[in-house]
């Protein structure tokens, strides 16, 4: 795939060619119309496909993980629940068994009477003490209560005095409330509560099992739904191209046109597989394979190793940054060469490599050394260099191989 791939100049002139000429502003804009339009779309598939494999979040709410962690005894506890009902339909279908059934099990005593009483009377006597809390707090700040309970003794101190009998009443008040909130029947006492709890006891296990299995197996999951709708794609796409791309390079008639599209494509299939194939990729190694070497260096007293292992990761980054730079630098400047317009300079008899005026008779460049000719691939004579067609046979000389091969031999 490679060797057919390495002999065009660049995928970029795959994108934007049109038959080795550049597209024209219009065609660009056009074709970026036509990315955006299939990216979207693709997206949108891609969406829909993995949305199949509802994330951690949506399998495992919050709002039931707290119940098999620990049983919740309070009316307060059972707040949220209001949550679960107004769940959308398509967010509670994705609800795994052991949430769904435990749905079940707190609506067998939250739906009735009684504890639709207790709730709301729970409710207002702590809406209650909370008012009696900002008030005292309110009047512990204005008076100190040391000093106010001598000061309101005098005469004629109406206003400490009546601070006084305010305070004294929040606090008596929230002396009563107390005595009423635990005057309420506790929910241990409603009918299916015994049920919620002893469900809770025999599923804890095989619920947090479950959990964590499917922590680890959702994204393998979420990938293969993704593959399911980019694979058809990108296979049927990437087809086109290469049969475009063959005859392009086999100098046979092709549909350039069809080349162009299904590079874009290609291209835009190709970024969501690479996104979900990095995740995969950090989810597996750093979660599981790195957190369990990083657990066995601290057990042997190695953790040291680690900084070795940093700084070799980070060298070896760095590194490679640089070699890429420097060896597109210095691709880029080799480009440059096969740029010029070798017409122009053999038509004014200048060097097509140092451009000084030189005599195309004698064999080399006498300033910088270049070999002036070449042998016609047809007739076999000898005509100069960068030639459009051979002088003697009329044949179109073929120097793109040439010129390839000086580049990887310079």
């Amino acid at each position: 795939m490679w060797k057919w791939l390495a002999k065009t100049k660049t995928i970029k002139n795959d994108l934007l060619n049109f038959k080795d000429e550049p597209l024209s502003g219009l065609s660009i804009v056009v074709l970026i119309v036509l990315d955006i339009f299939i990216f979207t779309n693709v997206m949108i598939g891609v969406e829909a496909e993995t949305a199949k494999v509802p994330p951690l979040s949506y399998h495992f709410p919050s709002s039931c993980t707290k119940h098999f962690d620990n049983v919740q005894n309070s009316y307060e506890d059972f707040s949220n629940y209001t949550y679960w009902k107004s769940r959308a339909a398509h967010l509670r279908s994705q609800l795994n068994p052991y949430c769904k059934e435990l749905e079940q099990k707190i609506e067998a005593f939250t739906l009735g009477k009684i504890f639709k009483q207790n709730y709301k009377l729970t409710q207002n006597i702590k809406d209650k003490k909370r008012q009696n809390k900002r008030r005292l707090s309110q009047i512990s700040k204005q008076y100190n209560t040391r000093l106010f309970e001598r000061i309101a003794q005098m005469q004629n101190n109406k206003e400490l005095l009546n601070a006084k009998h305010e305070y004294d009443g929040l606090i008596l008040d929230d002396k009563n409330l107390d005595k009423e909130l635990q005057g309420i029947a506790p929910i241990s006492s409603l009918k299916a509560y015994n049920a919620y709890v002893k469900y809770l006891k025999e599923n804890r296990d095989a619920f947090k099992e479950e959990k964590k299995s499917y922590r680890f197996w959702q994204p393998f999951k979420e990938y293969w739904h993704m593959l399911i709708f980019i694979l058809p794609l990108l296979l049927l796409f990437g087809f086109f191209y290469r049969r475009a791309k063959i005859k392009q390079i086999a100098l046979k008639e092709y549909n350039p046109v069809v080349k162009i599209i299904s590079t874009h494509i290609s291209l835009i299939l190709s970024l969501p597989l690479i996104w979900f194939t990095l995740t995969l990729v950090y989810h597996v190694l750093p979660k599981t394979l790195l957190l369990s070497i990083i657990n066995f260096l601290v057990d042997i007293g190695f953790i040291s190793l680690l900084n070795y292992l940093a700084i070799f990761l980070v060298v070896a980054f760095f590194g490679s940054l640089i070699y890429w730079i420097q060896k597109r630098t210095l691709k880029r400047k080799k480009e440059v060469i096969y740029k010029k317009d070798f017409k122009k300079l053999l038509s004014w008899s200048q060097c097509f490599e140092c451009e000084y005026k030189v005599d195309y008779t004698k064999p080399y460049c006498p300033f910088c050394a270049v070999a002036l000719h070449t042998k016609c691939t047809k007739c076999g004579e000898e005509i100069n260099k960068h030639e459009t067609y051979c002088s003697f046979c009329s044949a179109k000389v073929d120097t793109t191989h040439e010129q390839y091969q000086n580049l990887e031999e310079s």
